[in-house]
């Protein structure tokens, strides 16, 4: 395998495998849009329009100085209006960018097709596509800090200040890229070893990092009176919730660093690609060349990081492990794949580990009762196996393929969020401006995008917690309306459900009630 930066050249036999996963990506972005998930991208949607319109302000909140989440999105927005499905082009650039990419350093004799379906077809990686999320346009700058490296002989003042810039931009847009912070260090390190060490390269690392960071520090000790009050944010803004560890007692820690990443992995269909990645990582850390290693080395870099990361720096809080922030991992295993495919294929020992390795994941699948991950790993287990066979690639494609196209019209009927959208104006385009709409709390969250430009409609949504306790204020008619996507996304909120409905038991009086799609609205009068 030549693996020399020399062959680093886009060659027109990648152009092929480029287009037809640019294709691919665009198609999906197109038609697999199943709207918001009425959560941190509303802040995002928010923020990129305020910014662009001038009304911005950076303030104590983490969020408002990723300034790398909705700056780009907004612009977007502003150029072609503020719809959520069309600001999300925002995340198919940042994937049309690390693809074309990746083929860039791809080694002539590793096989670009596969590349580009393991990195087209990632069901979590996808489904961010039609989002607007930091952590889609992580996934750029990610691929871009080892692929920097990688042109660290050949012209290595650009590839340092490339690198740093990367992290930089990063750290603007999400803070996960500080799980690449060693990989300089590591970097480093295997060329000090090698004594192949570039001056220049490291250099410009360290000038252009020095210089970048008295900027930044610099900003915020000018605004706030801080140098380190962005950092102080971040802090403050993860606290203990459902989704930590250090307040349920050691044994919850002890699982979450042991037991509980693989299972994650297993369940949001990682681990598929892990597997399939080792041959890769094993083949990077044992030859030392490039790209291979620089690859490898980003990936143990994350895979440590989200292993090990701690969420507060007050005390130890193993982060949890969320399957979008995941999705950064996604590239750099599919290139990790790519120039291992080979390596394993050749190999009756690599079938075997790999075969044991995903009937794991199929013993975890059924043990979670999950049928459908378990058939999928189950597969790929009978590929390797047949790999031989000329019917292989097909065998392979489909596997890959066909659970990424299932998932948008099952996405798009469980969500069903146009006929979400529509049943929201029309609900409250015929209420009373009296008559308030009790719903959601995630809904009314999300009501400045649900329905834009439209301040009465609006004010007519109130969360369900916050009917009110003094009978002297309980309104004449309300309507209740509840959006059954809630069990599947925001199960929680059955006890807003329960609380109201008991308070409406006892005051009101049910006057009509109807179900539209998975929409149940209801209308009260006031005993």
């Amino acid at each position: 395998m030549n693996l020399s930066p020399e062959h680093h050249t886009f060659r027109n036999t990648f152009k092929t495998p480029f287009l037809a996963g640019l294709l691919f990506l665009f198609a999906y972005w197109l038609f697999g849009f199943d709207g918001i998930t009425f959560s941190d991208d509303i802040y995002y949607l928010l923020a990129g329009q305020k910014f662009w319109e001038g009304t911005m302000e950076i303030n104590d909140y983490h969020f408002s100085s990723r300034w790398g989440a909705y700056v780009p999105s907004g612009l977007i927005g502003f150029f072609l209006g503020f719809d959520p499905h069309k600001i999300s082009l925002i995340s198919f650039l940042s994937y049309g960018l690390t693809l074309f990419l990746l083929l860039k350093i791809l080694p002539k004799s590793t096989p670009a097709w596969v590349l580009v379906l393991w990195f087209c077809t990632q069901v979590y990686f996808l489904h961010f596509l039609t989002k607007v999320y930091p952590d889609s346009l992580l996934v750029l700058w990610t691929c871009l800090v080892p692929a920097a490296a990688v042109y660290r002989k050949s012209n290595p003042a650009i590839a340092g200040f490339v690198l740093i810039a990367a992290l930089f931009m990063g750290f603007l847009t999400k803070e996960t890229i500080v799980l690449l912070g060693p990989f300089p260090i590591l970097l480093f390190y295997l060329d000090w070893k090698k004594q192949n060490l570039n001056k220049t390269f490291y250099t410009a690392i360290l000038v252009t990092g020095i210089l970048l960071s008295v900027g930044y520090l610099g900003y915020f000790w000018i605004k706030f009176g801080d140098p380190l009050h962005r950092v102080t944010s971040i802090n403050a803004g993860h606290y203990i919730s459902e989704f930590t560890y250090a307040d349920k007692g050691f044994w919850s820690i002890v699982k979450r660093l042991t037991i509980l990443p693989i299972i994650t992995f297993v369940e949001r269909s990682y681990w598929a690609w892990m597997v399939f990645a080792i041959p890769g990582i094993a083949l990077g850390l044992r030859s030392r060349k490039t790209p291979i290693v620089e690859f490898s080395l980003a990936f143990l870099c994350l895979l440590i990081g989200f292993w090990f990361m701690t969420s507060t720096l007050d005390f130890y809080n193993p982060i949890y492990l969320n399957p979008r922030h995941l999705i950064i991992l996604v590239p750099i295993l599919s290139m990790l794949i790519a120039m291992g495919w080979k390596e394993w294929k050749n190999s009756q020992n690599w079938k075997i580990f790999l075969i044991a390795l995903l009937l794991l994941g199929v013993g975890i699948s059924l043990i979670q009762m999950d049928l459908k991950m378990a058939f999928f790993n189950l597969a790929l287990a009978a590929g390797v196996w047949f790999s031989n066979l000329k019917i292989f690639p097909i065998f392979m494609g489909v596997i890959l393929i066909a659970p990424a196209i299932i998932a948008i019209p099952y996405q798009q009927k469980l969500k069903q969020y146009e006929h979400l959208i529509n049943t929201l104006r029309t609900e409250t385009q015929y209420t009373d401006s009296k008559q308030v709409i009790y719903t959601h709390s995630f809904l009314e969250f999300s009501k400045q995008v649900l329905l834009p430009e439209d301040a009465i409609a609006q004010e007519l949504l109130i969360p369900m917690y916050q009917f009110p306790r003094n009978p002297s204020q309980f309104p004449k008619q309300i309507k209740v309306l509840i959006y059954d996507y809630y069990v599947h996304a925001y199960p929680e909120e059955q006890k807003d459900i329960e609380k109201i409905s008991e308070w409406l038991d006892k005051n009101y009086q049910l006057m009509n009630t109807y179900k539209t799609g998975n929409i149940n609205v209801s209308e009260y009068r006031l005993k």
